[in-house]
Parts: structure tokens; sequence; C-alpha cells
């Protein structure tokens, strides 16, 4: 049985924007994830939902230990998810596999299919008991037979062992009635964290139609956003960063410039006069 007093997965106030060249957020950058909290317990199996762009892997690769935090932000297993590596090399903190995936052994990688490999990497993922499994996007690839034996697996280990699991996906067939929690991101931020059963009371939709409400009205408000702004001729973004205007989210302007003005194995730009630069998502332009 849970012990609330005994979390395995804590987030505290979680803030995060993908680190520059150097390390630091990008100078004017907002962060990507901002004020998300959420809190379960041993046996909780909890469906991360959200738009395409929305934070979910995000979210995923810093509890798996992928980016650094302050410690007080992300615990798992009450322990700090990126600075203590035993999580992950001991098994308790891992993502997927199972021997529920129908495996041939006579398999060989070069000659199989996508579903056949995709299968063979989940499995190499359970080579150890796990205490909180994290997936992202896993089933994409898995015909409806595998994809069924997983869900159920996956809930027998819940159940039976007290493991913790949390689901990032778009798809949804034969999920209603497997997740014990929800969680729904939009831009960053957490808009919704609740047990099922309390969502069931305030919706007579089905899981897909629950979340497909969700993200229609968050496209809706999205398309209403930019088209006032685009009516006032306003920027999607505009930003005075020590003397330079930078239009689009910094933190992915940085991203997009290092990728593109670095020469492997050097330490300084390819783009000469960078700090003349204005920034956009998808592009460079001197001033």
């Amino acid at each position: 049985m849970a012990d609330p007093s005994n979390p395995t997965v804590e987030i505290n106030g979680l803030k995060f924007t993908y680190p520059g060249i150097d390390g630091r957020p990008p100078l004017g950058s907002t962060p990507l994830i901002r004020d998300f909290s959420l809190t379960l317990n041993s046996g909780d199996r909890c469906l991360l939902v959200g738009a395409n762009g929305a934070g979910k892997t995000t979210i995923l690769k810093i509890l798996g230990g992928k980016h650094m935090v302050e410690p007080h932000m992300v615990r798992v297993l009450g322990r700090s998810a990126f600075h203590d590596t035993a999580l992950t090399s001991s098994g308790d903190l891992s993502y997927l596999g199972g021997e529920v995936l129908d495996i041939d052994l006579s398999w060989r990688m070069h000659n199989v299919s996508d579903g056949q490999r995709r299968r063979v990497q989940l499995c190499m993922g359970l080579l150890k008991p796990f205490k909180v499994l994290l997936l992202d996007e896993i089933t994409v690839d898995l015909d409806v037979l595998a994809r069924a034996d997983l869900l159920s697996f996956l809930r027998k280990e819940c159940e039976e062992r007290g493991a913790t699991i949390i689901y990032a996906t778009h798809i949804f067939d034969g999920l209603e009635g497997w997740p014990t929690h929800i969680v729904y991101l939009a831009r960053g931020r957490l808009q919704l964290a609740m047990p099922m059963d309390k969502l069931k009371e305030t919706t007579n939709l089905s899981l897909m139609r629950t979340v497909e409400s969700w993200l229609r009205k968050e496209r809706d408000e999205e398309r209403a956003r930019r088209k006032e702004r685009k009516e006032k001729g306003l920027p999607e973004f505009e930003k005075q960063v020590e003397g330079s205007r930078v239009i689009g989210d910094p933190a992915r302007a940085a991203v997009r410039v290092m990728n593109n003005g670095w020469a492997a194995g050097r330490m300084h730009s390819t783009l000469a006069g960078e700090e003349n630069f204005t920034f956009s998502s998808n592009r460079v332009l001197r001033q």
C-alpha cells in the first residue's frame, strides 16, 4: 500500500532552461519549464499528456537525471535524480523493457523490422527490476497485441511490486482505466494533476476525448493570442537584452546559433560579431 509520507517521485517548483554553450541559460531567456510540482507514490501509474513541444520529454529527462537542476527540485526515491548516479546504475530508476514483448532469441538486429528492434530496445531497459519507470512514447512501433501485453505487464508491476510509472504518450488506445493519475502540461506549465477517479467525477467523456478537449482549447487560445498580437503589429516575442533586440525565445535561439555558428573542436564562434545579431527561432540576422 502506498505511503503518502514517503513518496517515490517529488517535483517541487521545478524551473528549467536549456543552457547555452557556456553552460548557463542565455540572457533574457524565460524558463521552458516553470513552477512545476508533482508528487507520486508507490504503485501510481501517471499519464503525462500535452501537445507537441509542451515539455513532456524535458520533464522525463530531468526526472531521469539527464539534466542538472537543484537537488531539492527533483527527488526520486528520496534522492537527487541528477546527483545520485546510483539511481540509474542500480536499475531503480529506469526506462522500459519486458519479457512480455514476445522476443525471438534467433532475431538478428540487422534483419528485423523497426517494431521488432524496438521490442528488443524496450526489453533491455528492464533487465533489472525498476522502482520508478519513465516512458516516452514507447509504443509507437508496437502492434496491438504487443502493446496490450506490455501495458498489462506494467500494470502488474505497479500493483504487485509497488513500482511507479510515468508514461508520456499521444496514443490512448487501450489506456482507458490504465492510469491512476493524469498530468496535463501546456507551454512548460502544469495545468492539471489529479487522480483519475476524481477526473471521471468531472467529465463523462472518454480519456481520449477529455485530452482532446484540453488540447483543442489550448490550440484555440494560442491562435487567438497570435491573431491579437498580429493585429497590434507585435512580434511573437520581443525583449531588450543588454542593448540587443531578441526576437523569439533566446534559449531556443541559442541552440540554433550554436548548431550553426560553432565549428567542431573550437571554443570560439564562427559567426564574426555575433554580439550584433538579432536572434529568431529559425534564423540569425545581422543588425
